[in-house]
């Protein structure tokens, strides 16, 4: 880690716990969303309860943004509501991120993880894929993953194992399920399914979005007492395929904070609403902020938080498993709603 991504975080740590809304740095971690495109139709996704345009993300704003957040942010996730690999820039933003001494994430479904992309992938430099399998038999994976194929979309998880291990890459796997009503009971099934070599970990995701049709009952009532909101001094802040700016992930039905055509990452990230909320979150006044109030992210204790803001981004996301697998099987109290 650069010194100057220390001096940043420290000023993003400092300013949580001294509860501080004006935070004049950069975003640990930063969404770009590099496609509004996407050739499934999931039930549990958040293109249920929006509309996305048929849009990539342009590579040379992409560049720009990159080369503004360098040297302060340290992880950048290429993806957002849309399947990364629909931009046949992925790989060209990749490589442009690692240029720049930033980790990447990519998130795909898998369906188009063909050998030639695989090998794009792996060449480009790409720290951490995580691949959403949601289902260990055909009859559930293909109802949570509507128009992919059980067997094709496993195929092409298994062969770009073997292409890992014979391009000698150590890029980080991770194999990953959200936990839903029809694959609650296929928790074990998962871990033994995908405990194999070249996947680093399994990973059981907690459902985020939580369309009422879709979710476990439990996860729609659930206490959302919150800590003040650490991703909006942390991070990642999310920009759209279109350029639109929002202080996360969870934010995007609401009003855009401006986008990046106009203003760069470090005016958005301390502008004056995203002070206001920030502040609002210090209160524990949400009312302006409909988004919060039923907001169904992680929700870490105390200790978590402050180690977020410690410990290095790629081990962080390393980790994220390891804590959810702690848990589910063993019931350690690291969150409050779980």
């Amino acid at each position: 880690m650069q010194l100057s991504q220390i001096h940043n975080r420290w000023k993003l740590l400092t300013g949580y716990l001294a509860g501080r809304a004006d935070i004049p740095s950069f975003p640990m971690t930063l969404i770009v969303e590099n496609t509004g495109k996407c050739n499934l139709k999931c039930p549990m996704c958040p293109r249920e309860l929006g509309e996305f345009e048929n849009i990539d993300f342009d590579l040379d704003l992409f560049k720009r943004l990159i080369d503004e957040v360098k040297g302060r942010s340290e992880l950048v996730f290429p993806w957002g509501g849309g399947e990364p690999m629909l931009n046949p820039d992925l790989y060209r933003m990749v490589r442009y991120c690692k240029d720049g001494g930033l980790y990447t994430v990519v998130s795909t479904n898998a369906t188009l993880l063909d050998e030639r992309r695989g090998r794009l992938l792996i060449e480009s430099g790409l720290d951490n894929l995580i691949i959403a399998f949601d289902g260990t038999t055909k009859e559930v994976y293909e109802k949570y993953r509507k128009n992919a194929r059980f067997e094709k979309v496993q195929a092409n998880i298994h062969r770009f194992l073997k292409l890992k291990k014979e391009m000698g890459s150590d890029i980080f796997v991770v194999l990953q399920m959200v936990r839903l009503p029809e694959n609650a009971h296929q928790v074990k099934d998962f871990h033994q399914m995908w405990s194999i070599e070249g996947v680093d970990e399994v990973r059981i995701k907690e459902d985020e979005i939580v369309i009422e049709e879709v979710a476990l009952a439990e996860r729609i009532q659930h206490d959302r007492r919150r800590n003040p909101c650490y991703q909006l001094w942390q991070g990642p802040p999310t920009v759209k395929y279109n350029g639109d700016f929002f202080p996360c992930c969870h934010t995007w039905r609401s009003e855009p904070f401006g986008n990046v055509k106009q203003q760069p990452i470090e005016k958005l990230w301390n502008s004056p609403q995203m002070q206001r909320m920030r502040q609002a979150h210090l209160k524990g006044d949400l009312n302006d902020y409909p988004d919060c109030q039923d907001c169904h992210a992680p929700n870490p204790r105390l200790p978590v938080i402050l180690g977020t803001f410690m410990i290095d981004m790629f081990k962080i996301r390393q980790w994220i498993p390891k804590m959810e697998k702690m848990v589910i099987f063993y019931k350690l109290p690291l969150f409050r709603d779980r």
